[in-house]
């Protein structure tokens, strides 16, 4: 293994006794809080005031969503669900514009998060993923890899649309809501404002994509062999 690339997923180390969390704690070979010290004191010092800012206020937000802090980490609870969190932490940052780039799928879910959002202020500019409809044969996808293979034609996704969308309405925050995989990569890529993520794409789970996760020991065990 080389050991200049992290496996942070792999480390046997308990969380309270590792060093990324104490200052006499203790990691692998290949901890990178242990052996690239000076990339992170670089990654910090190349940090503009701005996104520094970005950055404190993500933390403030985090130590919000937990009560009875004082108490210890084994008595603090959880008391926000993520559609709150981004609702303050839109605050926190000052925004007043916020754009949602939402799946056609969850439409009924995104007009509840759009109520949400304008309930608390904001101004909303919102796109759908299959808005200018362009073909999937305009990217070179046959009808019989389409979706719906009887369809003589069939929308593409356009999540670069989307983002371009928001980047003329100036949206301040983008908010992703179930776009698929891969889309979601193309909308990230081209908004110019920060983006945060509602909900993804999980067709099987109710968009809970951890629920395979959750139960690799016994219904989704065929995971643990090479997908085919």
């Amino acid at each position: 293994m080389d050991n200049r690339f992290p496996k942070c997923a792999q480390c046997a180390i308990p969380a309270k006794e590792r060093a990324c969390r104490r200052a006499d704690g203790r990691g692998p070979e290949n901890c990178p809080t242990l052996q690239h010290k000076e990339l992170v004191e670089s990654v910090f010092r190349g940090m503009p005031d701005e996104e520094k800012e970005f950055w404190r206020q993500s933390a403030l937000q985090e130590a919000s969503c937990y009560a009875y802090r004082d108490q210890g980490p084994d008595m603090r609870r959880a008391v926000k669900p993520r559609i709150v969190e981004i609702v303050e932490f839109a605050r926190r940052m000052g925004y007043k514009r916020l754009g949602l780039i939402f799946c056609g799928g969850l439409h009924k879910e995104s007009r509840i998060v759009n109520a949400i959002l304008e309930t608390n202020g904001f101004e909303v500019i919102s796109a759908m993923c299959k808005a200018g409809r362009v073909c999937k044969s305009a990217v070179g996808v046959r009808q019989d890899e389409q979706c719906d293979v009887n369809a003589a034609e069939e929308t593409i996704c356009n999540p670069a649309f989307q983002a371009a969308l928001m980047n003329m309405g100036e949206t301040e925050f983008n908010i992703l809501m179930g776009l698929c995989v891969g889309h979601d990569t193309i909308a990230m890529r081209h908004v110019k404002a920060p983006a945060t993520v509602l909900a993804v794409k999980d067709r099987v789970t109710g968009h809970n994509p951890l629920v395979p996760v959750y139960l690799y020991d016994s219904y989704y065990k065929y995971l643990k062999k090479p997908i085919c």
